[in-house]
């Protein structure tokens, strides 16, 4: 992977000479650190770090604290801490975050927003006030059903503290240089928990309001019309949780949660003269926004969900049961985007559309689970096995707009006229029963293995494509033609063994094999399909990753290390092609690549901290030949550095930086790619790399913490690597520049 002179050797001297976000210890100072034991609810069954056969980090919450400012989203401080994570796009969507090139799941509280139906806001479903922690397992796994084919991703809300009452109040500003009413973004959080007995809760509110977003220069920056941005959002959010321990064995949790992201803004893109970003492929547009946005329905995300866990710790001959039960309805509205709409019954066979994406997507599930420990010759067996079930609801409609009025407007008035439905209405049942086993052969050697099978169905009502519809009132006797729908049934069987050899007290060997998979988005695939299309099982079916990783890692007082290296394989691949729509390729795809990272803290005061990650990825085309994957699947090279002095009053200064690395790979192979009509180029982008570095600091006052930060030190004008790949997916208006350098204050205070 080439990178750029200046990144790649102060990527390498932050490896060499620094230590790691992920640690090992329990102190507060520790940040990001290889986890002591994993939730219940992220691997179905506790376990210590060093018995883990796979690459695992926390993100504690002083540490998401730390990171915290007004307008700084989930996804830009996982963007930051975690190594295998690619870097955050800056947008309203986490749309490229993959981990070791595949899709990541999602969850919070155990419950997964990944699902059949992708809108890639998962990361800006929760605000960072209200997480308790964050999980992060890196690598494909079925353990905990689809999506999971890079890696899991487990946010952990608030939760009962130790005390009867503690009371949270927190309060942040953040503003460019240029500071103004339109650029000020603000949030407030205020939480509670209560610790009883038998009754326990949490609960918390935060609200949020996001300016506008200056570029290096000073200079607003337009909307992102592909996958939408934060400017000018109103966020709202509450969180609740109640547990209820009846007995020492027993125990109720209910939580709901409610959030809502609402744009709300007076300024649109610069398409320039003539819309000419549009209809002139070698113009290039100012990036700017413009002023006299007339669009009433503007961008949303709305999440809402309940779930219930029961656990007992004494049935059925002393195992532990677990049960599980959710539900969650996730409603996105992006911003309307311009496009030919091709079909043979129009005049000239081509006409230009407005319109705008609405999703609904509706889940319910349940899981459960037994967990059994066993003495075999002294030594601990442990089993978990149990059901799941889930079911989604996904559909899709499109509110079209007066064309004429936004060609006059310049791109700036939204006439709603009709509505469509884009793709048929779609029902995915998934159940699937596992079994996993870990055991200590020795003191030194322990293994861990287990299966997972799962049954897919798709149920694709009958549709009339939007194409179909639009034609049909814009030409005078067309007679529209029905997307037929159909079921399909799959079903895989997976599996995955592991062994974690202790070389002494602090150091450890693991290997794994797994398998992972991930559904298809039907919805979202066959929304653009003609109405000839056939559903079946050939076209419509799951994408199975067999991975292997092996790795080391260390832990003692002062030096927390870890490098693993990592092979992937599927023999299918998902293609975003230029024209907007979604194809699953029947082609090999191959990923691989290392990660490493490092914490020192030679004294109580001072910590060092890097991490690194090297990613490449390949698909087959058409005449067998291996081609890069772009920016979007495969993140270029990525590296972390941190310095940290806390001082002896409790005050510290943190300075923190990313550097990720330029390639031009894909870039370069794209137009060598053998086309077929399944196995299409992905339009990919060079990548130029570029490095940004944070400023942070805290000090106690008046019983709270005081916090500033300066972020974008330099005033670096970049774009992210969403940005110069999103040049070659979605087009030129969707390259935004990144934003200038911000400043923060906030405060925090328990009592």
């Amino acid at each position: 992977m080439r990178q750029t002179a200046a990144t790649l050797p102060l990527a390498m001297l932050a490896l060499a000479i620094s230590g790691q976000l992920a640690a090992q210890n329990t102190s507060a100072t520790a940040g990001t650190r290889q986890l002591d034991a994993v939730s219940v609810t992220a691997v179905r069954g506790a376990r210590s770090v060093a018995e883990i056969a796979g690459t695992v980090y926390a993100i504690e919450r002083e540490q998401i604290a730390q990171q915290i400012t007004a307008g700084r989203s989930t996804a830009d401080i996982l963007g930051q801490l975690v190594p295998s994570l690619a870097p955050a796009s800056g947008t309203t969507s986490n749309y490229g975050m993959t981990m070791r090139g595949r899709s990541v799941q999602v969850m919070i509280d155990g419950v997964p927003l990944t699902g059949a139906r992708d809108g890639s806001r998962q990361l800006n479903s929760i605000s960072p006030t209200m997480i308790e922690r964050i999980e992060v397992i890196s690598g494909a796994t079925a353990l905990y059903g689809a999506g999971a084919s890079g890696g899991i991703i487990n946010i952990i809300t608030l939760q009962p503290g130790d005390q009867p009452v503690q009371l949270a109040s927190q309060f942040g500003l953040r503003s460019p240089s240029h500071l103004s009413s339109d650029t000020l973004a603000w949030n407030a959080a205020q939480t509670m928990t209560v610790r009883g007995d038998q009754f326990s809760g949490a609960f918390g509110f935060a609200y949020g309001r996001q300016g506008a977003s200056l570029d290096a220069h000073g200079r607003r920056i337009g909307p992102e019309i592909a996958q939408t941005d934060r400017q000018d959002t109103e966020t709202r959010e509450l969180n609740a949780r109640f547990d209820w321990t009846p007995t020492d064995s027993q125990q109720l949790s209910v939580g709901v949660r409610w959030f809502d992201d609402q744009q709300d803004s007076d300024h649109g893109p610069d398409y320039g003269p003539r819309l000419a970003a549009l209809f002139n492929p070698a113009f290039t547009p100012s990036h700017q926004a413009l002023p006299g946005l007339q669009l009433e329905a503007q961008p949303r995300t709305r999440h809402q969900g309940v779930n219930a866990q029961y656990r007992n710790r004494d049935v059925l001959g002393g195992q532990e049961l677990s049960v599980e039960a959710y539900y969650r309805n996730e409603q996105g509205r992006w911003f309307p985007s311009v496009s030919t709409l091709v079909h043979p019954a129009l005049r000239g066979g081509f006409a230009y559309v407005a319109m705008q994406s609405n999703t609904d997507i509706d889940v319910w599930g349940l899981r459960t689970a037994l967990h059994k420990g066993f003495d075999v010759a002294g030594r601990s067996l442990q089993l978990s096995y149990g059901v799941d079930h889930e079911r989604e609801q996904d559909s899709q409609r499109g509110q079209m707009y007066d064309i004429n009025r936004f060609i006059a407007s310049n791109g700036l008035d939204y006439q709603p006229t009709a509505q469509y439905a884009m793709g048929p209405d779609v029902r995915v049942d998934t159940t699937g029963l596992f079994l996993q086993a870990d055991h200590s052969l020795s003191e030194r050697f322990s293994v861990q293995a287990g299966v997972r099978h799962h049954i897919l169905r798709n149920r694709v009502e009958d549709s009339l494509p939007y194409t179909e519809a639009i034609t049909a009132d814009a030409v005078a006797g067309y007679q529209p033609h029905l997307l037929r729908g159909g079921r399909v049934r799959h079903s895989q069987t997976l599996f995955n063994a592991g062994v974690v050899y202790r070389l002494d007290a602090s150091q450890q060997l693991f290997a794994n094999v797994s398998q992972g998979f991930s559904l298809p988005d039907t919805q979202r695939m066959l929304r653009d399909v003609p109405a000839s299309f056939v559903i079946d099982s050939r076209n419509v079916g799951p994408i199975k990753v067999d991975s292997y990783e092996l790795g080391w890692r260390r832990s003692d007082a002062s030096l927390q290390s870890a490098v693993t290296a990592f092979y992937n394989r599927s023999d299918k691949t998902v293609q975003f092609n230029r024209d907007y729509s979604v194809s699953v390729a029947d082609t090999d795809e191959r990923v691989w690549g290392v990660e490493a990272n490092l914490r020192y803290t030679p004294t109580a005061q001072l910590e060092l901290g890097a991490s690194l990650a090297s990613t490449r990825g390949q698909y087959r085309d058409a005449a067998g030949r291996w081609r890069e994957l772009n920016a979007f699947r495969v993140s270029p090279l990525k590296a972390g550095v941190h310095g940290q002095w806390r001082f002896a009053n409790d005050s510290l200064l943190r300075l923190q930086g990313q550097v990720v690395g330029g390639t031009d790979r894909a870039w370069r192979d794209a137009p060598l790619a053998a086309i077929s009509p399944s196995i299409r180029a992905t339009p990919a982008a060079k990548i130029h790399g570029y490095a940004v570095f944070d400023l942070i600091g805290e000090l106690p006052l008046a019983g709270g913490r005081f916090s500033v930060g300066i972020y974008n030190l330099a005033d670096r004008d970049y774009r992210t690597v969403y940005g110069q790949q999103a040049e070659a997916t979605y087009g030129k208006m969707s390259s935004l520049p990144a934003a200038g350098r911000t400043f923060s204050i906030g405060y925090r205070v328990e009592y």
